[in-house]
């Protein structure tokens, strides 16, 4: 297991020094650290404003006594 891992890890390094290199691995921490948790985030902000609208939603259609 620690023998893939420092292959990988050698691959990241010989990437990180060259230009082309550089430019994939900084795409690829933006995607990793900013787009994919605003998903997650996203998902759960929508899944709580469709709560907010039923919740509303019954509120409105509830009989006065």
């Amino acid at each position: 297991m620690s023998g893939t891992w420092m292959a990988i890890r050698r691959h990241l390094r010989r990437l990180g020094r060259q230009e082309a290199g550089q430019l994939t691995l900084e795409w690829a921490m933006v995607l990793a650290f900013i787009a994919l948790p605003m998903y997650f985030v996203m998902k759960i902000c929508m899944y709580l404003l469709a709560a907010h609208y039923r919740m509303v939603s019954f509120m409105e259609t509830v009989p006065f006594p």
